[in-house]
């Protein structure tokens, strides 16, 4: 089964990889760090959010549990960035998850599935606060603030599969992304306060592309494993 979904935000993309990338804005990322020097100076604090950007909050951990198709009501904040990751290991068939949202579509797939997509990232969009659950099988729907997206260490390849979200730290200025998918595979970054689509490719799919950490990438591919690195 062939997923086409590599838009739930088509007028805030960039439709190639040659985009000028620039910083969000939209948050601090919280990552492991050597201490300062006593010496150093404090460093300066960020800007105030603007209401035309996501925006970044912590919140508590919201988890829903069902079973078949259903609507579900959420209480997460308007305007409030989430990362809603959805399980479904037993499900067979067609599985999908809808909003009332700007980001109206945040998973399209088939049988077993286990994937992270955002939400409330499109400055001045209609906030997310209902999701419509359709698969055959019990599934677990949890949506977390910032903290709970893995961050990726510069350099390092971040091995995943499927549907994901990561954190890029600050000074990251190149990503690269492969996988041995025969399906759709996408790759969005949030950048100057909008999701750009920096990857969009059917099959087999190796592409380098701009960033500027702090940021979040999300990878949309179809049941494939794949590979995010960068420096």
């Amino acid at each position: 089964m062939r997923r086409i979904r590599l838009a739930a935000v088509c007028a805030a993309v960039a439709l190639t990889a040659s985009c000028s990338v620039q910083p969000t804005g939209i948050g601090a990322i919280r990552y492991p760090m050597e201490a300062e020097p006593s010496h150093a100076p404090a460093p300066a604090l960020p800007p105030p959010p603007r209401p035309d950007k996501p925006r970044l909050a912590q919140n508590p951990t919201e988890t829903h549990q069902g079973k078949n198709t259903a609507t579900v009501p959420l209480t997460w904040p308007s305007g409030v960035t989430g990362f809603l990751t959805f399980d479904c290991p037993k499900c067979t068939g067609h599985v999908a998850v809808t909003t009332d949202g700007t980001e109206s579509l945040l998973v399209n797939d088939g049988d077993a599935y286990h994937g992270t997509a955002w939400f409330n990232v499109s400055p001045g969009g209609k906030s997310v606060h209902t999701l419509t659950v359709e698969a055959n099988g019990s599934w677990t729907a949890t949506i977390t603030d910032y903290r709970g997206v893995p961050v990726v260490e510069p350099g390092k390849p971040y091995h995943g599969h499927g549907d994901a979200v990561l954190a890029v730290p600050p000074g990251m200025v190149t990503g690269t992304f492969s996988t041995g998918s025969k399906g759709s595979n996408g790759v969005w970054v949030l950048a100057e306060g909008y999701p750009h689509l920096v990857v969009n490719h059917i099959g087999e799919t190796t592409g380098e592309f701009p960033l500027a950490g702090p940021t979040y990438v999300a990878v949309e591919t179809f049941e494939a494993d794949w590979t995010f690195t960068t420096w």
